[in-house]
């Protein structure tokens, strides 16, 4: 009997260091990961608003738009580089203060916001402006009495 005993003491001892171990092993907190420099692209922005002024030789325009979160104006300097494309201008140069301006950008790791597109947005025309006919001044003549009068009898 005392060889059964045995082996159910070193079994029971053996479980026991394996329960415990696994605990600690468990109750372990993972290593930090080392920060690596991610490539991850920065996240695309938005603004629309009034263009207040362009610097050319920077290559730098000021907009103010309306933040909807504080229901306040404010301005915002966005820079543009050779990758910048425009719609509706060619070039930055083209761009005026009070144009309407629609504006892709990212703020680079420095803070600066960078253009990727610029939309300017063209002056509407309403319908009549454009279809219009052209007025004559030319008196119109007159209609005859038998044209607009039906005969008495």
């Amino acid at each position: 009997m005392k060889e059964g005993l045995k082996i159910y003491a070193v079994f029971f001892v053996l479980i026991s260091f394996l329960i415990l171990f696994n605990g600690l092993v468990l109750a372990q907190t993972p290593k930090p990961e080392t920060p690596q420099a991610e490539t991850k692209a920065p996240e695309t922005q938005w603004v629309w608003g009034e263009v207040v002024s362009v610097d050319n030789s920077s290559g730098q325009l000021t907009v103010k738009y309306i933040d909807y979160e504080t229901d306040s104006e404010k301005d915002i300097t966005i820079s543009t580089s050779a990758e910048t494309t425009y719609e509706n201008a060619a070039a930055l140069a083209d761009i005026k203060a009070k144009d309407t301006v629609s504006i892709d950008y990212t703020v680079s790791p420095e803070g600066k916001n960078m253009a990727k597109k610029i939309s300017v947005e063209k002056a509407e025309t309403s319908p009549a402006e454009t279809s219009a006919p052209a007025e004559t001044n030319t008196p119109a003549e007159p209609a005859t009495p038998s044209e607009t009068e039906t005969p008495q009898q």
